[in-house]
Formats: C-alpha cells, structure tokens, sequence
C-alpha cells in the first residue's frame, strides 16, 4: 500500500467533500414526488393490517427513489433507470429467499450479482444505480428465506412498491409529454449555445442533448406536442449546428498557429465572451474593436438563446425572433470577412444554419396556458420494443467490452464480487446482530475510481453515523408508532431524496433513519437496531475502504487501451469520410451518423478514465498528464473529421478524387500506427510522414478549404502521436 493512498491529502480531501452541500441540487419537488409512494406503499401495509407488508412495500419504493435521486440524481425522474431498478429489485428479492438458507448457493449467487452489478458501471449512473440496488435487495432479503410461494409473495410486494415509485414519478413527477420534448430540444440548444462559447471543450454533451431530443420526439407518445415536425426540423438543424461549430473549432485552432501575433483581427479565445457577456443582436458595435469570429459567435448566441426561450414558452421571445434572425441574416451578407478563408466559410455557414433553425423555431406555437393534446405516436408499440430491444443489446455489448480486467469496470466487478463474498462469509463466522448491513456497507462504498471509493467511504459512514444519532432522538423523544410511524418515515423519505444530490452524506443519514424506522415497525427496538446499523456500516466500510487500498486499480493502466479503442472508433469514421472522398461515393448518413457517435461515446469513456486518472497517484507507463494531452488532440481530431464530412456534404456528388488516395492511405497508417503505441505501449515503428504527404499532395491544390481541413488533421495526428511517446523525427 502507498503512502499516498492513506495519506491526509487523499483523506482530507474525501472528508472536505463530504462535508459540502450544493443548494442549487436540492429539490423540494423531487422529495416530495420520491417520498409519497414510500408513505403510501407503507399506509396501504398498515391498512391491511400487516406491518411485514407495509415494510416490504416500503422498502420496494424507497429503493426504486434511491435509484433516482442518490448520488448525482437528476430532479426530473430518470424513468428508464428506475424502471430497471423495478425490474431487478425483485427477481434479487426472490433469489436471495430462495438461496439464503444453503450458504454455498447463495454465496455463488450474489458473487454472479457482483459481477453483473460492476461491469453495469460501464454504462454510467443508469447502469451503477440499478446494479447497487439489486446488491442491497439480495443481500438484505437473503437473510430472510423462504419458500416458493412465500419468496414469490415478497418479490411480488417489492414490486408494487417499485412500480408504484415509477409510475408516480412518470404522472407527476415528470411534465406532459409536449412539454419535455420542448424541454430536451431547449436543453439541446442551450448546450449549443456553451459550445459556442467555449469552441475548445468537448462536443458531447450536445450530441447526447440532441440525440435525447430525437428519441423523445420519435417515441410514443398519448399527450405529444402538434408542432412535431418544426420540433424534428430544430433538431436536424441543431446536428448540423453541433457540426458546424466543430469545424470552426478547428478552423480557429489552425488560425492561431498560422497568425499567433495577430491584431485585433486574430480569432479570440472563445472562452473571452461568457454567456452572460454576450449582448442580444441589437448591441452587438460595429467596430474594429471587436475581431470579426468573436462579433459573429456574440450574435450566434443571442439568436440561440432567443430560440431556447422560445422552446420554453416565452411570448416575448417569440415575438423577437424573426427580427433577430433577419437582422442576423443581413449582418451575415454584409460583415467583414474573418481571418482566413476557412474560417470564414465556417462563420457564413453557421449564419445561414441558425437562421433557418430561428425561422423554423418561429413557427412553434406559444401554450401559456394549453390543454394537453392527443398526438399521433410516430411509432407503434413494434416500433417502442424495436428500441428498447436495441438498447439492450447495445448495453450488453458495452457490458462484454469492458468485462476484461484491462477496463476499470472489469477489475472493478472482479474486485467487489470478491469483498461482498469475503463480507458475506465473515458476518456469517462472526455473531454481528443484523450483519448484512456490513455486506450492504462494503458493496455500495466501493466504486471504479480511486477518489470516488474513497469519498463515497468516507460520507457514508459520517452520514450513517449521523442517521443513526437521529434516529435515536427521534425514538427517545417520540417513540412513533402505528400511523404516526408512517407519518416519521414519510418526512424522513422526503429529507433523503430532497437533499441526496446536495450531500452525499446527509442523504445517507435520512436514509439511514428511514430505514432504523422501516425495522422498528416489525422489530421494535428503535436503538438497538440504529446502534448495530452503525457499527456494521463502520465495519462493512472499514472492509471495502481497506480493500481497495490493498488492492487498488489505477486509471492510469487503463487509460493507453482506452485511447486506443478511441483511435479505433475514429479510425472507421474517417475511414467512411475518406473513401466518399477519393472514390466520389456517398455513404448512408445513418450508418456516417453510427460512426460519428461511436468515436463521441468513445471519447466520453476516455475522457472519464483520463479524468480519474488525473485524481490518482501516478502509476503505469502512460503519465495522465500525457494521456490528457493525447485525449485533447484526439477531439482535434475527430472535430477534423468532422469538418471533412462538411466539406465533402458540400462537393458536387459523385466528384472523386483519386489523387488524394496516397495521403488517405498516410491517415489510415497513423491511426493504426497510434493505436498499436496507446495500446501495447511498445514503440510504434512506421509512423508516416504526414507533413512531407501533405505538401507533395495539398500543397499545389487550389481547394483551400480542404487543404486547411488536411492541414489541421495533420497537425493533430501529429500532436497525439507526440504526447503518445511516438518518435516523429
């Protein structure tokens, strides 16, 4: 073990986050619409006159609300992840009772679980929330067993309470159908409207804006918005936007290398206009104060943001739009020409995309106050199976990827499958009264990531520590009982899912609470069972914190075959873009589009590792600060990609271009060239010489917007290759 793993920088830095509250993620609302289910589910036990019941209900709800709301919870229920929580929760209910009186067997189980649970972390927090609840579910339920008709009644009671969460989240929590898919396409183009704003970060978070947006629209939908189809031209629009604003990212990167003492007419850093910096159209001077790219990203983004207030149903806004966008359009025929000639077909392009988006944005009609309207689905009940039959395939695949102990994910399964087994097998040695809280303990500490274990550690056990106090003064002062009990879990509910997302650690001492309380329904002794929930989660954590720490996997190891695998997904993307190019073909854009998000959600996973590898002490031959520098020239390149493919959109169709075949081939051999160095760490022999190609291939040729697109593909191939370790000379 490290020093630097136990050190006080490690620790003190998991204890000052758990300390921390952010206000702006507590939400009032999503207590409320989380924490009735769990009362109601508990009052209809109660009615029947069955305090078991009541509490199975109960608990059925309250974890399909923790699926939703813990951690990074959003306020708006994320139906799809608490619906797989609904479907987990009691199929683990009915193993764990079927299994829990033969040791052995219900040992194998729940190691199949644990190992189902960490590889689902590869799909992010809609794969880690269920997967944590079913741990929880079999764990806690195995300690009751049962036979067939009494597990199956249990897991049926459970259920209940799960789609009673769900579906109470789906009617209330959730707004009608017109307005959330108003909602995502707002969201969508307000992320456009910060990528304009800051042309260096990543495009991601707007291609997954724009790709939820579409998947609202194209989804079934009884109470669907009428303007439907403006609302699937906005997206259409909003993509080739994204894309857009891409290729001006890279244009503006190869404008800074070629003119790096520029005056006033050089490409600011586009993280000089802040959102709140940038004035609407009208008051935008023009002076040679301000350089021409910075004055066209300011109106951009004032006509975007008029169109996300638009999508969010203000009549003012509405009222100006058509103005702006007019006034936008004129601006744009008579501006100055920007710095470089890519550039400034980059900058008309865009003028042209969020005018007709604004126009098309024009046409939507303004509810303030709407009933809701019958829409036609789009697709039918075959189309909705279609859909959930391809996600999850898709999420399986994703799965299978990662179950290797090279990603963080397999060697995280690996890891918690063999410390719940070892907690399991120890609470059963040792007499711990209601020793599955320190199986649940060690379970839910334990994360992918160095930092996050350690963090998560260190709130759960301060929270439950701090649960376990208020649950005792809550019993002293009041010893609830009957309705009035209800009454205590159903506030204490509502404070755990209000401020989950706030603080880590008091959501976990609400949640400890409730659960004090759930027991004392059946149990009765309210201070016994609080004091054994504290010691076993301070043993249970002890075990889980301590085994990471003896056995740690480190980002860093991982980080070199990741960035390969993104290598990889670019490699095929630009390979479709190449061959349309040199052989004047036109691939299917759907099967162009697969590619292009293929090579994003590639980068998102690379970029998290990267991220997580930066919090770690340094370990493997890649340095995380090297493997940052490769992952930034890679999104160069993929925004090069992108670029090309807008070139190419906008050559006369079927014009080949044979000649340019030997760089293509130079592309293709860098790629495979980078790949092979990120992911066997071996020097890459047979790098190609990209500069010396592009000058006996582009340097003569009169299209000077693809030359400077080649340019820039060049540089940052080169660029990655050169924080990869390859020897350029």
């Amino acid at each position: 073990m490290s020093a630097e793993v136990g050190g006080p920088t490690v620790l003190g830095e998991a204890l000052r986050q758990a300390r921390a509250f952010d206000r702006a993620k507590f939400s009032a609302r999503a207590g409320i619409v989380a924490a009735l289910p769990v009362a109601a589910m508990m009052a209809l036990g109660m009615a029947l006159g069955s305090p078991t019941d009541a509490v199975t209900l109960g608990v059925g709800a309250m974890l399909v609300g923790i699926a939703w709301r813990a951690g990074d919870g959003p306020a708006t229920p994320p139906l799809a992840t608490m619906a797989a929580a609904t479907t987990v929760l009691p199929l683990c209910t009915l193993a764990g009772t079927l299994t829990g009186r033969w040791p052995w067997l219900h040992l194998g189980v729940l190691c199949l679980i644990c190992l189902a649970a960490g590889l689902a972390t590869a799909l992010g927090r809609r794969g880690v929330s269920p997967g944590t609840q079913a741990v929880i579910a079999f764990v806690v339920f195995g300690r009751f067993p049962e036979g067939l008709a009494n597990a199956a009644g249990l897991a049926g009671l459970v259920l209940a309470g799960g789609v009673a969460q769900t579906a109470f989240a789906a009617l209330v929590g959730r707004p009608a159908a017109w307005r959330r898919q108003r909602a995502a396409i707002a969201d969508a183009y307000l992320k456009l409207d910060q990528l304009a704003g800051q042309l260096d970060g990543s495009a991601a978070a707007s291609a997954r804006s724009l790709e939820e947006a579409a998947d609202l629209l194209a989804a079934p939908a009884l109470f669907a918005d009428p303007e439907r189809s403006a609302l699937i031209g906005l997206v259409g629009e909003g993509r080739r936007i994204r894309l857009e604003l891409a290729a001006l990212s890279s244009a503006l990167s190869q404008a800074r290398r070629e003119r790096p003492q520029q005056g006033s007419g050089a490409p600011v850093p586009s993280e000089a206009l802040s959102p709140a910096e940038v004035p609407p159209p009208a008051e935008v001077p023009r002076s040679a104060e301000v350089p021409p790219p910075a004055e066209a990203l300011a109106r951009l983004r004032a006509v975007l943001r008029e169109i996300v207030a638009v999508l969010q149903g203000s009549r003012g806004a509405a009222e100006r739009l058509l103005p702006a966008a007019g006034e936008l359009g004129e601006w744009g025929a008579q501006r100055a020409q920007a710095p470089g000639s890519r550039v400034d077909q980059r900058l008309g392009a865009l003028v042209g995309q969020v005018c007709a988006a604004a126009r098309m944005a024009a046409t939507i009609d303004q509810p303030q106050v709407r009933l809701l309207v019958v829409g036609r689905p789009t697709l039918g009940s075959r189309g909705a199976l279609a859909r959930l039959a391809y996600r999850l395939r898709t999420d399986y695949r994703q799965m299978r990827a990662h179950a290797s102990l090279r990603a963080a994910a397999g060697r995280h399964a690996v890891r918690l499958a063999a410390v719940v087994a070892g907690t399991e097998l120890l609470t059963q040695r040792v007499a711990l009264p209601r020793g599955y809280w320190a199986v649940v303990a060690a379970a839910t500490v334990l994360r992918p990531g160095f930092g996050a274990t350690f963090t998560r550690g260190a709130e759960r056990v301060l929270g439950t520590c701090l649960g376990v106090l208020i649950a005792s003064l809550i019993a002293v002062a009041l010893n609830p009982g009957g309705w009035w009990l209800v009454l205590v879990v159903g506030l204490l509910s509502y404070c755990s899912y209000a401020v989950f997302p706030a603080s880590f650690a008091l959501g976990t001492a609400m949640f400890t609470a409730v659960l004090v309380f759930l027991l004392h329904a059946i149990i009765g002794d309210t201070l016994a069972t609080a004091l054994d929930r504290g010691i076993d989660t301070i043993i249970g954590g002890g075990i889980g914190l301590a085994a990471y720490a003896l056995w740690p996997t480190w980002s860093a190891l991982a980080a070199g075959p990741l960035l390969a695998d993104l290598v990889d997904a670019q490699h095929r993307y630009l390979e479709d873009v190449l061959s349309n190019l040199v052989n004047g073909t036109r691939s299917a854009t759907a099967a162009v589009r697969a590619h292009a998000r293929r090579a994003r959600v590639s980068f998102t996973d690379a970029e998290a590792l990267v991220t997580l590898a930066q919090g770690e002490p340094r370990r493997g031959e890649l340095d995380p600060a090297a493997a940052a520098a490769a992952l930034n020239a890679l999104r160069r390149v993929v925004y090069a990609i992108h670029a090309l493919r807008l070139e190419l959109a906008a050559a006369p169709s079927g014009a080949a271009h044979p000649e340019l075949g030997e760089l293509a081939d130079g592309f293709r051999a860098a790629l495979g060239a980078l790949a092979a160095q990120l992911r066997e760490g071996e020097r890459a022999r047979g790098f190609p010489p990209l500069r010396r190609l592009f000058r006996e291939v582009m340097w003569e040729r009169e299209e000077q917007s693809l030359r400077s697109v080649f340019d820039e593909l060049v540089d940052a191939l080169d660029s990655a290759a050169d924080a990869a370790g390859i020897d350029l000379r």
